[in-house]
């Protein structure tokens, strides 16, 4: 038996290498220790952004990488790729969309 299945309460869906597919909560994955994706592709850069309180911008609640500055130049980042131990930090990056597949 594997130790995926569908969750009632889910906001993640997580598709395997044989194509299957299980929709889950993103605490889950933390939990389960799943949140392991360093050197794979990460939308976080083009679909998630944090602004510090210098309005320094970055990659991600996990600060992955620097985008720039809100006040000055930044631009958008595809193709980022994961540079952290685990996905953890916060909820919100788990839910960006990740692909191993380089």
């Amino acid at each position: 038996m594997t130790k995926f299945e569908n969750h009632s309460n889910y906001n993640c869906e997580i598709t395997l290498d044989t194509g299957q597919q299980y929709l889950v909560y993103a605490n889950w994955i933390h939990n389960n220790n799943l949140d392991q994706w360093t050197g794979w592709l990460c939308s976080a850069g083009n679909t998630r952004f944090l602004i510090d309180k210098d309005f320094e911008i970055y990659s991600g609640e996990c600060k992955n990488d620097h985008l720039g500055n809100v006040l000055t130049d930044w631009n958008t980042k595809t193709n980022t790729l994961c540079k952290k131990n685990t996905c953890g930090g916060c909820t919100d990056d788990l839910l960006t969309e990740k692909s191993k597949n380089a």
